[in-house]
């Protein structure tokens, strides 16, 4: 087996644009909601973010240099998004009290250490701090794969087993580290293809085969989708419902993506995905009651405040690079030292 080349894959932007539209979609629901018949789109939609992040996972040196990366990489920018999202609600808020309904307490900057709650003034943002969970349980696991190659899948799969189950038990881990257990398998799974498989080659005798595959996936999905709650860890099916239908809908949407591959906008998307992730949440909770005033068509409504939502990300996006890029991802705030892995 070969790896595959580091360099960029166009797909696999594409791949993480589609996925952050239905993310997008889902928290405007409205109209939005009837196209998700049977769970066939909230079945995969949140371990595809998982899976599509662990395509980019590297060890690189010792736990406290992948530590620190990794804070640059996801908990800077959730803390920059979570307090400037609450700020900018607060202070709105004691400007105008009536305006947009958004009465919050600094108490509420709290509510992330409070089990699974919602964070109102930017719902989204949880998905930051259980990735950051799950690549720091990943990287205790992958140093299995040289010498113990089914060890590691195998405590992989404990771990999502035993993640799944305490959800079942209504029993919450702290900082999401449940959700990030459950979703563990999917994130192994993303990295697993970047290295050994030959799924990423730009080219290869089973393209061609690719709408059959999509359309397995489908019929996979028809009889086992099931609705999905990994910001709560809150599962309806069973088990193999949850993973089987979940990684059915990983494989259709990536092979249609790399039939594609490449879509500009949806692809700039993708790739600062981050960017769009933290700021829609805010941007859809000043949007919706405005947008309510004047269209009153539920599918118009949905669309106009998908389409508006998704212009200000993508109008932002190089603002946020060019000011803040440590903020966002791009560059580093905490400074580590180079060191050369073998």
């Amino acid at each position: 087996m070969k790896e595959t080349p580091s360099k960029r894959i166009d797909f696999v932007d594409l791949t993480k644009g589609v996925c952050i539209i239905l993310v997008v979609m889902t928290h405007i629901g409205g109209a939005f909601e009837q196209l998700d018949r049977g769970s066939m789109l909230s079945c995969f939609r949140m371990p595809l973010y998982f899976f599509i992040s662990g395509v980019f996972f590297k060890p690189y040196e010792a736990l406290s240099g992948f530590i620190l990366r990794k804070i640059n990489k996801l908990i800077i920018p959730f803390l920059f998004f979570y307090l400037s999202a609450f700020l900018l609600k607060y202070i709105i808020w004691k400007i105008a009290p009536g305006v947009f309904h958004l009465p919050v307490s600094w108490k509420e900057l709290l509510i992330v250490f409070h089990g699974h709650d919602l964070i109102k003034f930017n719902p989204p943002i949880w998905f930051l701090v259980a990735l950051f969970n799950c690549n720091i349980l990943f990287y205790l696991v992958h140093f299995l794969r040289n010498k113990y190659l089914p060890a590691m899948f195998a405590l992989t799969l404990l771990i999502g087993c035993t993640g799944f189950y305490l959800g079942k038990a209504q029993i919450t881990l702290p900082l999401y580290l449940d959700v990030a257990m459950t979703a563990l398998p999917f994130y192994v799974a993303g990295f697993w293809i970047r290295r050994y498989n030959f799924f990423l080659f730009p080219h290869h005798r089973f393209d061609k085969l690719i709408p059959l595959f999509v359309l397995l996936a489908l019929l996979v999905m028809h009889f086992t989708a099931t609705t999905l709650g990994m910001r709560t860890n809150n599962y309806s099916g069973s088990i193999f419902q949850v993973y089987i239908a979940a990684f059915a809908g990983i494989f259709m949407i990536m092979l249609l993506c790399k039939k594609m591959k490449r879509v500009k906008i949806i692809s700039y998307l993708g790739r600062y995905s981050i960017i769009t992730l933290s700021i829609h949440g805010p941007i859809l909770h000043f949007l919706e009651p405005l947008i309510a005033r004047y269209i009153h068509n539920s599918w118009a409504q949905a669309t106009m405040l998908l389409f508006i939502t998704l212009s200000i990300c993508i109008l932002l996006t190089p603002l946020f690079l060019k000011v803040i890029p440590q903020m966002v991802a791009q560059k580093d705030l905490l400074k580590i030292k180079q060191i050369h892995t073998k």
